[in-house]
């Protein structure tokens, strides 16, 4: 056995989340690469070999010793040739090709397993199309590393293609990294970062999501909705060219800030950001996984403008930067919990703007991601290209959305980046969430308008006498009238007020207790043309009195017990 190495950075975090789980496979990455043109299969198969043979951690194997965790390089551990595979006699040869790959994914891949923990695969699915598939377990790689592999493989490709040596390999040893990690333990930076973190961890604000469920410490699903979005065309340029002192990275970690907090209407809230945490380190150049995602506290302003947003987000994360060889596990066992026992953060954000061109003579290629280890809730990488457009790819935890519910969320976010395009000034807190179909079923509860006949009040009893003569029309605790009923009753006071002298014009009082009858008495005054003139029987005789002296009804109604008072 080679030198015993703990495990550093990513790894311990990785070891324990597997532990932890029975999700099969859940701590396995993989893409696949899809080739088109003129390939010599058999000698990509070779480079694959090769260039594996150059990344020390493939060859890791782990145990655990007395509570403690090792790994070390296994000089004996060799690579296969990865099998070629034709599927094009298959019906559907790319439904074929993706059940195979769906098929290595589903095995129970575990760190100390008997399974191989790197699995390369050639697909062949057309006449000049392949599907290269690469898998490794999270221990191994990370989001970094994973496609330098893959460029290094091509790199020896393209090489032995044009009839020239082998390149020597762009890795450092991983044992450099664990001791710069060591040493990093031991140093006054190490304190430093401590200090900046616990500091933050105190002002951090609660986690967000856009699910209305519970935020877990750990995912308890692998099972994750991809979901791949592209602005529309030219409006991210167009807002960036109107921007021109914003960096494209932080326009669009911007437009993705405030979108998560307007849909889950919070104006601060705890986001993770993945740091590389490589710079400047021996991390740089090797594959074992070293990312890191660490707290990132966004507080948006409703009146401040994108620029400002992005400016102030990015002042941040220079801030943060400065510090980000700090374990987000550490974070949390200095604050008195456990790791996973509650969420530091919701939804990950990541800004990638790492060379995923892979360069292979006579040949297209293309990566297509099929498996990034669990997503506790949302990840977004965003993927701001050459050319000034942005495309954003969205994880989500299957447990936790729907694909419907998460493509309305992500056509939100393309209106968001609409909307700043046409109106660059626009205030944070204006921008328009509703989608148009939204705002047209807005519109149509909202449409409240109900056209009102020309009619009278009396047309409108009668109208529904003739409708439902039967049907109960009024009624009090003693007596109760049907609409032919009433209508007899209100046709018959309306006679007899005519005859008393009341005309079209002409006001009547009426001294009545709330019953039946003033009711009835009210729609005859109504019949006959008149107006009623209410009084209220709780009133002193003397302003009683004073009323009528100065309405001059032409009648009263009262009830005989009331008449004395007038």
């Amino acid at each position: 056995m080679t030198q015993r190495l703990p495990l550093v950075a990513a790894q311990p975090g990785i070891w324990m989340a597997e532990k932890l789980s029975t999700l099969p496979s859940a701590w396995s990455v993989a893409h696949y690469v899809e080739l088109t043109g003129e390939l010599d299969a058999l000698l990509l198969a070779k480079a694959v070999v090769a260039g594996l043979e150059q990344a020390d951690t493939l060859r890791m194997q782990f145990s655990e010793d007395n509570g403690e965790v090792w790994q070390w390089v296994d000089p004996a551990l060799t690579f296969a040739q990865p099998e070629i595979i034709d599927l094009r006699e298959k019906s559907n040869p790319h439904e074929a090709a993706r059940a195979l790959m769906q098929a290595d994914l589903q095995q129970d891949i575990r760190a100390d397993g008997n399974k191989p923990l790197v699995f390369h695969q050639l697909i062949q699915v057309g006449d000049k199309r392949w599907y290269w598939y690469q898998r490794y377990h999270h221990l191994l790689v990370d989001g970094f590393s994973f496609p330098a592999i893959t460029r290094q493989i091509a790199a020896i490709y393209r090489a032995w293609l044009h009839g020239e040596s082998t390149p020597d390999s762009p890795f450092t040893p991983f044992a450099e990294v664990v001791e710069e990690y060591q040493q990093y333990r031991q140093s006054d930076a190490w304190q430093r970062d401590g200090a900046f973190w616990r500091e933050q961890r105190k002002q951090l604000p609660p986690p967000a999501s856009l699910s209305n469920n519970p935020l877990p410490g750990r995912p308890a699903s692998a099972d994750i909705i991809r979901m791949k979005l592209t602005a529309p065309e030219g409006a991210f340029r167009r807002l960036a060219a109107r921007m021109p002192d914003v960096q494209r990275a932080d326009l669009a970690l911007a437009l993705v800030a405030l979108w998560l907090g307007r849909l889950c209407s919070r104006m601060d809230y705890a986001a993770g950001f993945i740091f590389m945490r490589r710079m400047g380190s021996a991390a740089l150049t090797s594959t074992g996984p070293v990312l890191n995602v660490l707290p990132f506290g966004v507080r948006l302003d409703a009146a401040e403008n994108l620029p400002a947003l992005a400016q102030r987000l990015a002042g941040q994360l220079k801030k943060m930067r400065r510090h980000q060889r700090y374990d987000a596990e550490q974070i949390v066992r200095d604050s008195g919990r456990a790791a996973g026992a509650e969420p530091l953060f919701g939804p990950v954000l990541n800004v990638k703007i790492f060379d995923y061109h892979l360069n292979i003579p006579g040949v297209q290629a293309q990566t297509h991601t099929l498996a990034t280890g669990p997503v506790n809730d949302l990840e977004l990488a965003l993927f701001p290209d050459e050319n000034g457009g942005l495309s954003i790819e969205i994880l989500a935890n299957k447990q936790r959305y729907d694909a419907e519910t998460l493509a309305q969320h992500a056509s939100r976010l393309i209106g968001l980046i609409e909307q700043f395009a046409d109106n660059p000034s626009l205030c944070c807190g204006d921008a328009g969430m509703l989608l148009p179909t939204e705002h047209e079923r807005l519109a149509k509860i909202n449409d409240t308008t109900v056209e009102i006949p020309f009619t009278t009040l009396s047309a409108l009893v009668t109208q529904q006498a003739d409708k439902t003569p039967d049907a109960p029309a009024l009624a009090d605790a003693r007596y109760q009238f049907s609409y032919r009923e009433m209508r007899q009753q209100v046709v018959a006071l309306a006679s007899l007020l005519r005859e008393r002298g009341v005309r079209p014009g002409d006001s009547v009082a009426v001294a009545l207790p709330r019953s039946v009858f003033l009711t009835l008495a009210l729609h005859g005054i109504v019949e006959a043309g008149a107006a009623w003139l209410p009084l209220d029987t709780g009133y002193p005789d003397d302003r009683l009195r004073m009323m009528l002296e100065d309405a001059k009804p032409k009648l009263l109604i009262a009830t005989e017990e009331q008449l004395a008072r007038f």
